[in-house]
């Protein structure tokens, strides 16, 4: 199965262009209105240079990795960056009595730290406000302690302006970028469990079952390995039930003192990730189904990053329950087919399993030429037994006979009950 990324990808891009456009279009501004101010003046070169350092700032900060502007340390970084520069830029607009600039870094900084509509609509406000005033101030030719230019002032409230709202939407893009993410997201983690669901709902066969919620984890995480593990909870041990990387390699002892992450992930029956674990990440997750706790989920070295998001935790927890949930059903009904091919009094294999049994072996014997030998086991007298002791002491009796049958047989013997007071053995080669 192909690898999926379960980490966010997709408008990244879009998002860059975005910030990189808006701070073009704010370079644009603060140049037009301070280099034609400045023509012909011995400040022209420092205004120029002052441009051009910050088009060159904007064209460096393409070559950032697209996934570093959902990181709110590098928004933060470039925000501060512009600061810079519109302070520059009203420095070079301001007159020796304008100091406004500075009421301006203020409400920038807010503006960074707490980034608000609301503070664009108060900065509007108070823009107007003072516009106001001023003209009114004008208008009954009241006498002020200093004098401001007005258009100086308009273009100044222009700026401010412009610039906040700056701010305040490349906050809404960021956002819109971690929503659009997130949605894709839950997308691609639906899409893995529908595939992994898809393959364990094919088999009923627990070893099965166990395989395909390694394997495809495995593939999908692009880890190193991912176990199946059962804890002993009386004797607190580990079992390997499956791998990953070895279907054939099962119930493989686990040191739970090499892996404490085990036995802490079982008794809090919480996910446990670990990131910093050497010498790669680890994620524990306990498979829960009836409150009780069938196994582990054990990977080592997923490509997850430094931190586990909520929707990648998530994941994890309702792979982990339908995985507990498949493996239960895998097991009932792996109960249910044994018991139905046991003899309930002696727990051998019944009549019917002994006749598949037997299907086989004559088949395989047939194709390699290997001999093959059946042993039919006839009791006397147990009819005078239950006449005369009653029937609990023949079913004693049935017991005792089948016991000795099955400690006598080798590894490859096939002992059953044929029925009644017959028993049987398939001895191969």
């Amino acid at each position: 199965m192909p690898s999926v990324d379960l980490k966010p990808k997709a408008h990244e891009i879009d998002h860059r262009k975005a910030i990189l456009s808006l701070r073009w279009l704010l370079i644009i501004l603060a140049s037009y209105l301070t280099l034609f101010s400045y023509i012909g003046t011995e400040q022209f070169s420092l205004v120029f240079g002052t441009a051009i350092a910050f088009s060159l700032s904007n064209l460096a900060l393409t070559f950032i990795p697209k996934r570093q502007f959902l990181q709110r340390k590098v928004q933060q970084g470039i925000a501060f960056l512009d600061v810079l520069f519109v302070s520059a830029t009203l420095n070079f607009l301001r007159t020796p009595e304008t100091y406004l600039y500075l009421a301006f870094l203020v409400v920038f900084l807010l503006a960074i730290m707490w980034r608000d509509l609301r503070l664009v609509l108060f900065s509007l406000f108070v823009v107007s406000l003072l516009f106001g005033l001023f003209n009114y101030l004008r208008l009954f030719r009241i006498e002020v302690e200093f004098n401001l230019n007005i258009e100086r002032f308009l273009t100044l409230a222009l700026f401010f302006i412009v610039s906040i709202f700056y701010v305040f939407l490349s906050e809404r893009l960021t956002q819109d970028a971690v929503l659009s993410n997130t949605i894709l997201e839950e997308k691609r983690i639906a899409e893995v469990i529908v595939e992994i669901t898809r393959a364990l709902s094919s088999s009923l066969n627990s070893d099965d079952v166990l395989f395909a919620i390694a394997s495809r984890l495995h593939d999908v995480l692009s880890a190193e390995e991912c176990w199946i593990v059962r804890v002993d909870p009386k004797t607190v041990t580990a079992q390997i039930m499956v791998k990953s990387s070895d279907p054939g390699e099962r119930n493989v002892d686990v040191d739970l003192s090499r892996h404490p992450e085990l036995k802490e992930a079982y008794e809090s029956r919480r996910l446990l990730f670990i990131p910093q674990a050497k010498p790669v990440g680890l994620i524990a997750v306990p498979m829960v189904a009836q409150e009780s706790v069938l196994g582990l989920i054990y990977i080592r070295g997923a490509q997850l990053g430094p931190s586990l998001s909520e929707s990648n935790a998530r994941f994890f927890e309702v792979m982990a329950s339908t995985a507990a949930n498949a493996l239960r059903n895998a097991q009932l009904f792996e109960e249910v087919e044994q018991r139905a091919r046991t003899d309930f009094l002696t727990g051998l294999p019944n009549h019917r399993f002994f006749q598949t049994t037997l299907s086989i072996e004559l088949g395989r014997a047939q194709r390699h030429n290997h001999p093959l030998s059946l042993l039919i086991i006839d009791l006397d007298f147990l009819k005078e037994v239950n006449d005369r002791f009653g029937h609990p002491s023949g079913d004693m009796v049935i017991r005792a006979i089948a016991e000795t049958i099955r400690n006598n047989c080798r590894d490859i013997d096939f002992a059953a009950r044929y029925g009644g007071e017959e028993f049987t053995v398939i001895l191969p080669e």
